[in-house]
């Protein structure tokens, strides 16, 4: 890197990432997966499927639905489970010296509390992601009747604050877009001791086949993700940053650099990119090089200096 080389690299709540671009939960694997299609490590950060303590086979199939400019998906977090995790996936990511943020699920803030734990006394993460807001598997309501927990101020605060007391790495709690007002939540969670969110999860969304009256999923209701909901994930995250004092992971339908600058240009601090890797393998890398590309043309040094400077 060279003097006249722009700078890509951004803190992201604690975590030093060398660019501000990472991959969705979900849609990347545990990084291994896309290793054919180029190099994972020189990716800001690589985050992993949500990890459960437990193995989870996830919901039926079918349980993916292309939609217009969308992906309805229902997979119910299937994943290999902690033990597995540790002893098959995090040396691979180790070994290729990438950066890990690890998405963790539970049903209790007494789950996430031992992911949390035992993430971080084995090493086997830079960063922790909450998933606080999964639409795709069946979960109990809470006390103040969401479905979801990050549909809940109250309930952000017991799980955020519990994971806090468990972990010193860094913590970036995932929520719903499936809410009224996107500040309470994310207020919520900065409240708790959360080092910064990622905007946003999936939307609620179903999709049914006209021939045989039936849904096409199998869960029946799944979570949109795509370009379709990028405008939405945009204005969201623009939303949160006038109200946060911690950093914002922006996603949603993030296809190439120039989707990928709206967010930071609304206020976002990283970006992920999710569904897309789906129909281009190494999306999230070229992404990486388009925003290299911008700063080089419109003579920015630093994409620091992008972040929240939408003109409006």
């Amino acid at each position: 890197m060279t003097s006249n080389t722009p700078k890509l690299a951004v803190n992201m709540g604690g975590l030093e990432m060398k660019n501000p671009v990472t991959v969705a939960s979900g849609t990347f694997g545990y990084g291994e997966e896309f290793a054919q299609y180029f190099d994972v490590a020189l990716l800001g950060a690589v985050t992993t499927k949500s990890i459960s303590i437990k193995p989870r086979a996830g919901n039926k199939p079918p349980r993916l639905v292309e939609t217009p400019a969308g992906l309805l998906n229902a997979i119910g977090l299937q994943n290999v489970g902690l033990e597995r995790f540790l002893s098959q996936k995090v040396p691979y990511l180790r070994k290729k010296k990438a950066t890990i943020i690890a998405n963790i699920y539970g049903y209790s803030p007494e789950e996430y509390t031992t992911l949390a734990e035992r993430l971080e006394s084995e090493e086997a993460a830079d960063a922790i992601e909450a998933n606080l807001s999964c639409p795709n598997v069946h979960d109990a309501r809470t006390a103040s009747g969401a479905v979801l927990v990050s549909q809940s101020c109250e309930a952000i605060l017991e799980y955020t604050r519990a994971i806090r007391a468990a972990t010193k790495l860094p913590l970036f709690i995932k929520l719903t877009p499936n809410v009224m007002n996107i500040q309470e939540p994310a207020l919520a969670a900065e409240e708790a001791g959360a080092d910064g969110v990622c905007l946003i999860n999936t939307l609620l969304g179903m999709a049914i086949n006209t021939e045989t009256r039936r849904p096409r999923l199998t869960n029946v209701v799944g979570g949109l993700s795509g370009p379709a909901i990028r405008p939405v994930a945009v204005k969201m995250v623009w939303d949160a940053a006038r109200v946060l004092r911690i950093p914002i992971i922006g996603t949603g339908g993030i296809t190439d650099a120039a989707s990928a600058l709206e967010f930071l240009l609304a206020g976002a601090t990283a970006v992920s990119v999710g569904s897309m890797s789906f129909r281009q393998p190494d999306a999230a890398y070229r992404v990486v090089q388009g925003l290299a590309d911008y700063l080089e043309r419109h003579g920015i040094p630093d994409i620091n200096q992008i972040i929240g400077a939408m003109q409006a």
